[in-house]
């Protein structure tokens, strides 16, 4: 029989609409947007399916509980009854370890710590001490990107909202956003899965040419070559899923081969930076990716007069300037974004244009009537995606 799971996948605050859009693409069920995320339903076959071809997510989570609790003794009797042992990885060595994290608000139950030693007591008592706890830190064993013997341990989530609390045991590993290529970067590169969301509100698609003038460690440009390609954005990386019991590697790669489509219509896809180590990382970095032959990067400052020959049906220009808050005083910026609106205007037409920024003031130097499209997160800080079309 196919179980029915109650997913959970997270993401960026801000990115919860595309995310939804495009877990519908990927086929996955009953999505409903949530704060943080959207939850759906799926077996199996939509775990291996949502890690390997969601751009925009985080983490897929399985919901293992959800119920009301105002006492200790009810959390861990609930807890000790779920079957541990159907998602929990062991190392070489056959040993289990996990790690729990805890959020507690507007509850009795509100001290996270204790929550945490109930859920680990409970996952041991239930698995016979069979399992190693480890401690929920940001980096190292236990917490970063790998635990012991290079296998992180699962991450259980444990979230009490109003006396309800919610379990989740996670199936991704390192977040999704990681593809596994970016390992030289430029100065305060984009991540990811906003490059990703960059390109669905400006309106690139497969086949229209997409420029990038200040393109840094090449993210955005790179994320664009991988969808021509055809490639799955986690086709080169591992998951925990694929360390849990009952994995089944038949489905996993036949599901990758199902979302690996081919390549798309040839246009170009063109990054410039006028720093040539970073054109140097992109290019590494686009090597790693797959799809390395797609992106162009050459060196290139904002304001060179000869325009780059662009080939496709239709332009988009796509940008992630300095923001002020970390590379630069914002009132020392106004220059540096009206030139990327005058670029912008020399480009053959209609060309779409996508910022991202932090000052909505910035956006509005390069005095093309950008709207803000969304607002999200990356390092703390709160940024827009903004957006038009030169007609």
């Amino acid at each position: 029989m196919t179980d029915r799971l109650r997913l959970f996948v997270a993401c960026a605050p801000g990115l919860e609409d595309l995310l939804a859009q495009e877990l519908d693409e990927l086929g996955v069920e009953e999505c409903a947007v949530t704060q943080g995320g959207v939850s759906c339903f799926g077996d199996r076959d939509a775990i291996y399916r949502i890690n390997l071809g969601s751009a925009l997510g985080l983490r897929v989570l399985v919901r293992m509980a959800d119920f009301l609790v105002r006492d200790f003794a009810k959390l861990e009797r609930v807890t000790k009854a779920l079957e541990w042992e159907r998602w929990l990885i062991r190392g070489p060595s056959g040993q289990l370890s996990v790690r729990v994290r805890a959020h507690a608000k507007r509850s009795r139950l509100y001290h996270t710590k204790a929550i945490v030693e109930r859920i680990e007591r409970s996952i041991a008592r239930r698995l016979k001490g069979e399992v190693r706890v480890r401690a929920d830190v940001g980096k190292g064993p236990g917490g970063g990107e790998l635990g012991d013997e290079g296998v992180e341990p699962t991450l259980v989530q444990v979230r009490i909202m109003r006396d309800r609390c919610t379990i989740s045991v996670d199936t991704t590993g390192r977040l999704l956003h990681k593809r596994g290529w970016r390992q030289q970067t430029a100065k305060a590169p984009l991540r990811e899965d906003i490059a990703q969301a960059l390109l669905r509100v400006t309106g690139w698609q497969p086949g229209m040419a997409l420029f990038d003038p200040v393109a840094g460690a090449g993210t955005t440009i790179i994320e664009a070559a991988t969808i021509a390609a055809g490639l799955p954005p986690g086709a080169s990386r591992a998951f925990s899923c694929m360390r849990q019991p009952r994995f089944d590697a038949a489905r996993f790669n036949a599901i990758r081969d199902e979302l690996s489509r081919g390549a798309q219509p040839v246009a170009s896809l063109l990054g410039c930076d006028r720093d040539a180590g970073a054109v140097e990382a992109a290019q590494a970095n686009a090597a790693r990716s797959g799809a390395g032959s797609l992106a162009q990067f050459i060196q290139r400052s904002v304001g060179d007069k000869q325009l780059p020959e662009l080939v496709g049906d239709g332009v988009a220009l796509v940008a992630n300037p300095p923001w002020g808050l970390r590379t630069g005083d914002p009132s020392r910026l106004r220059n540096l974004y009206a030139s990327l609106g005058k670029l912008a205007l020399q480009l053959p037409r209609p060309t779409r244009v996508g910022l991202v920024t932090s000052e909505a003031a910035l956006a509005g130097a390069t005095k093309l009537g950008l709207e803000r499209q969304l607002t999200t997160e990356q390092g703390g800080v709160k940024i827009g995606i903004w957006t038009g079309v030169i007609e």
